[in-house]
């Protein structure tokens, strides 16, 4: 039995498009999957970004988001790292 799935599209910014290698890629989810879920498979793909885990933040739509927000499908993530200003 195939569960439904959803597609999200992933911007990556700044540092993290460097550590990707990529600056967007699209990943397909189980239904119901939250952001948290999201960066788990993000992780997986782009062991790299690991580093960024604990400091980046999401945006889904262009809406900073926590862990918690469950996508749907066709949004747009973006993998949003620190910013160092000065």
């Amino acid at each position: 039995m195939g569960g439904k799935t959803t597609n999200v599209r992933v911007l990556y910014f700044a540092v993290a498009r460097e550590l990707a290698s990529k600056s967007v890629e699209t990943f397909t989810l189980s239904e119901g999957s939250s952001v948290g879920d999201l960066a788990k498979e993000v992780q997986k793909t782009h062991p790299a970004l690991k580093t960024l885990r604990n400091s980046a933040k999401f945006s889904v739509n262009l809406a900073v988001v926590d862990d918690s927000t469950i996508l749907k499908n066709g949004d747009e993530v973006g993998v949003l790292p620190p910013v160092a200003g000065g």
